[in-house]
């Protein structure tokens, strides 16, 4: 079975990312989110606002809404 390491930046972000997120939610940044609502029109997301990622600082992220949050809005 193969084997995989990973380091960086990008990978202490997303481990950092995950620490600070709840469970059934889905916890992205700002660059993921630009990326999501510019290509694809189905996605929607609000602003969870400022977590501070140690080694980064404050961050601002954002939750990817599932199809149903994304009804109770349009109500």
């Amino acid at each position: 079975m193969p084997r995989y390491c990973l380091f960086g930046d990008t990978v202490t972000t997303a481990s950092r990312m995950e620490s600070n997120g709840k469970p059934g939610r889905v916890h992205i940044s700002t660059d993921t989110m630009e990326f999501l609502t510019q290509k694809f029109d189905h996605y929607k997301t609000e602003l969870r606002g400022e977590v501070i990622i140690k080694g980064k600082g404050a961050i601002e992220t954002y939750w990817l809404l599932t199809p149903e949050e994304q009804e109770q809005l349009k109500d």
